[in-house]
């Protein structure tokens, strides 16, 4: 049987060359964007050619197309070493997207040397990837030591509705509701006097608009913001803090890393001045935006689809600081630091506290009924209990200590969806299942952590 599988395989390796110019059927479908079936047939021709430049190319650039980074290296390695110079370039954007920086400054010295033997070859790209790396290296200098408390993946169509955001930090809506040709949202205030949100321009490009809303609701005097934003790509995703002078927003272009960036920039008596990029960890090689800070909460999300599943974006919500720390840049781990590959390490004793107070906020900033936080139990009347010795009820006492043994396995399985994602982001497709069981678990295992909770406090209230 053995045998007959080998001979089948071999006579549909020869089928395949015997038809003219396999690799350029390869080619066409690469072109066009079938990169599946680019890749598989590509397979097969490695199999017969293993050392074969443009077959390794094209394979290795089909499955990097497909975001299966990992499988694509070693393919685009043996180009890139049979002279095909466009697979160091692959391999430098790879690497990038790895944090790899030692790994990328070397594939694009191999490209541009490659790329220098031909006078009439265009080096901008190489000074376009170039600059990239140099802005990773400055960033990764500088990775901001925040505290995630948590993490959740939704479809990127209405990711923003997800936000729990208090009255006060103001609204996000869509362009229905708030009735303005918006790319994506609008962000409105708790004061309800104007609305930002980003429109595009003559040239196609997303710039943000600004306009007031009068008593009878209105909409006035809509116009571009006024200030020094970029002008080389779109502006998006806009968020002003309660102080009015704060803007947060995403841009793509020269001062970004890679897709959408988020920017901070103040209003002064000009216009708002010029932006500054807010770096990582809230930044990566792909899109990130929508950074929103809650100051009644204390809580700030963004969402970034890092990951790399289609259709999806995770919304990370942390704890802002008012002063930045930034980790040792010699932290051997300052790569997945950067990334955020694992939340729970970020976290500290106070992430329960305050994911306590974004669960009395529903989605679209509709308050709920207060609800106990991780063992920081508020039973009305100021009475806060904080140690299982506080509890008069034997009963609430032995459910609360059953809670918290929930909410570590909760945590445990938070970790796993957070590893199993990282496996994604590098590549890796057969975890796709695993990532949806995970997140069903993680979503079973909160609502039981809600429901004992509001357990404890019926019995110890009753």
């Amino acid at each position: 049987m053995r045998q007959i599988l080998l001979c089948l395989v071999l006579l549909l390796q020869c089928a395949l060359i015997a038809t003219g110019a396999p690799i350029d059927e390869a080619k066409k479908l690469y072109q066009s964007g079938n990169y599946a079936e680019a890749a598989a047939n590509l397979e097969i021709l490695r199999k017969a050619s293993p050392r074969d430049g443009n077959v390794n190319y094209y394979l290795g650039a089909s499955l990097a197309a497909l975001g299966r980074n990992d499988e694509a290296v070693a393919p685009l390695k043996t180009a890139e070493s049979r002279g095909v110079a466009d697979a160091s370039r692959i391999l430098t954007e790879i690497a990038l997207d790895n944090y790899d920086i030692d790994a990328a400054d070397e594939y694009l010295d191999n490209w541009t040397a490659k790329l220098k033997k031909n006078k009439k070859a265009d080096l901008s790209q190489t000074d376009e990837l170039r600059s990239r790396l140099v802005m990773m290296r400055n960033m990764l200098e500088r990775v901001e030591k925040i505290e995630v408390v948590d993490s959740i993946t939704v479809d990127s169509v209405d990711f923003f509705t997800h936000y729990r955001l208090s009255p006060e930090a103001g609204r996000l809506l869509s362009p229905e509701d708030a009735a303005v040709k918006a790319r994506t949202l609008v962000y409105l205030p708790q004061n309800n006097r104007e609305m930002i949100w980003a429109e595009s321009d003559s040239t196609g490009n997303a710039v943000l608009m600004s306009a007031s809303i009068l008593d009878d609701g209105t909409i006035d005097n809509a116009a571009p913001l006024n200030g020094d934003f970029p002008d080389d790509g779109d502006a998006d995703f806009p968020f002003l803090m309660p102080d009015g002078m704060t803007l947060y927003f995403a841009a793509t272009g020269e001062a970004s890393l890679g897709g959408y960036d988020i920017f901070m920039t103040r209003r002064s008596d000009d216009g708002f001045l010029q932006p500054q990029n807010l770096g990582m960890p809230y930044n990566s090689p792909y899109n990130d935006y929508m950074l929103a800070i809650d100051e009644a909460t204390g809580a700030g999300w963004f969402a970034s689809d890092r990951s790399q599943i289609p259709g999806k974006v995770t919304i990370y919500v942390f704890a802002p600081s008012q002063i930045r720390v930034n980790y040792d840049p010699d932290d051997e781990t300052l790569a997945a630091k950067a990334r955020l590959a694992s939340i729970a390490s970020t976290q500290t004793s106070a992430a329960s506290a305050l994911r306590g107070k974004i669960a009395g906020i529903e989605e679209g900033g509709r308050q709920k009924p207060r609800q106990a936080k991780d063992f920081e139990l508020i039973l009305g009347d100021g009475k806060v209990y904080t140690s299982l010795s506080d509890f008069q009820n034997r009963q609430a006492g032995l459910e609360m200590a059953k809670l918290l043994g929930e909410q570590q396995r909760l945590e445990a399985q938070q970790q796993r969806l957070d590893d199993l994602r990282e496996r994604y982001r590098k590549g890796d497709r057969s975890v796709a299942d695993d990532i949806l069981d995970a997140e069903a678990a993680v979503d079973f295992m909160r609502e039981s952590v809600t429901d004992l909770k509001n357990k404890v406090i019926r019995l110890e209230t009753r």
